[in-house]
């Protein structure tokens, strides 16, 4: 995740939410009294709209973003590259068509890798709603299933009933390309399981492999566009039939050399 610093969108890889919140973080620059509530009045909608906006839970239509535009006095070249992020962010929202986005302060409470781990694990052939088995298929504690079924049962991911788990959300997903240390955390976790893996499985239960190539970073937004897509066609795939086990899978893409600014 890329956190830049200018006012300028500087690339193809920024969202319409962080590019709304860099532009407020300018203004805060050449005025300290500049609020969030003064950047929604010159955007000419409410601070709580605006506020969903730049946390990622909702996302500016195509008439309001014309707006934008004109309000943000933005030049050619900006414009261009806010209309592509227009395009992506479009893309992404379909993507999400039907899925439940956690806002950050409730992913924060089900970030460990047990919990999206859970929820999966509810959709496997002889799935059983009890915290022993289900702490043996996962390699984990007793104490930490049952924390996470609290949890997830708090954010009425799941209902317990009569003893018996079910998923109440059929997809749920998190905000894309907005900085967020929870995501950090969450990711950095799944790094070492599959460092882990690497160790302990045999190689016909895991596929981990690498390519290292010289890249463009202005195709970046497309490259993650593709990533995007791939990870929801292997979803598909693998998805279907004998749903026996829970896999992750990470695709890493990664700068190897100093990032010029």
């Amino acid at each position: 995740m890329i956190t830049p610093r200018n006012s300028e969108i500087t690339g193809g890889n920024l969202s319409l939410a962080l590019f709304l919140q860099e532009s407020l973080d300018a203004r805060k620059r050449k005025n300290a009294r500049y609020s969030l509530r003064a950047f929604a009045r010159d955007l000419g909608i409410s601070p709580g709209r605006l506020s969903d906006f730049i946390s990622g839970r909702r996302s500016p239509g195509k008439r309001l973003c014309e707006r934008m535009i004109v309000a943000l006095k933005m030049s050619q070249s900006e414009e261009a590259k806010f209309k592509h992020l227009m395009s992506r962010n479009k893309d992404v929202s379909g993507a999400q068509k039907g899925a439940h986005v956690l806002r950050e302060d409730e992913f924060s409470l089900i970030a460990d890798w047990e919990h999206f781990a859970l929820l999966m694990l509810l959709g496997t052939v002889g799935f059983k709603s009890d915290v022993k088995w289900m702490a043996d298929r996962l390699q984990t504690s007793e104490l930490k299933i049952q924390n996470a079924l609290e949890r997830m049962e708090r954010l009425q991911l799941i209902r317990i009933k009569k003893g018996k788990i079910e998923r109440m959300k059929r997809k749920v997903a998190t905000t894309h390309d907005i900085p967020s240390s929870v995501l950090r955390e969450s990711h950095r976790q799944i790094l070492e399981h599959a460092a882990e893996s690497l160790q302990k499985d045999d190689i016909a239960l895991r596929d981990i492999t690498s390519i290292t190539i010289p890249a463009d970073p202005a195709k970046l937004a497309i490259a993650k566009e593709h990533i995007r897509a791939f990870r929801r066609k292997m979803a598909r795939v693998l998805g279907t039939d004998n749903k026996a086990e829970v896999y992750n899978l990470n695709i890493q893409l990664v700068p190897v050399t100093r990032v010029k600014k």
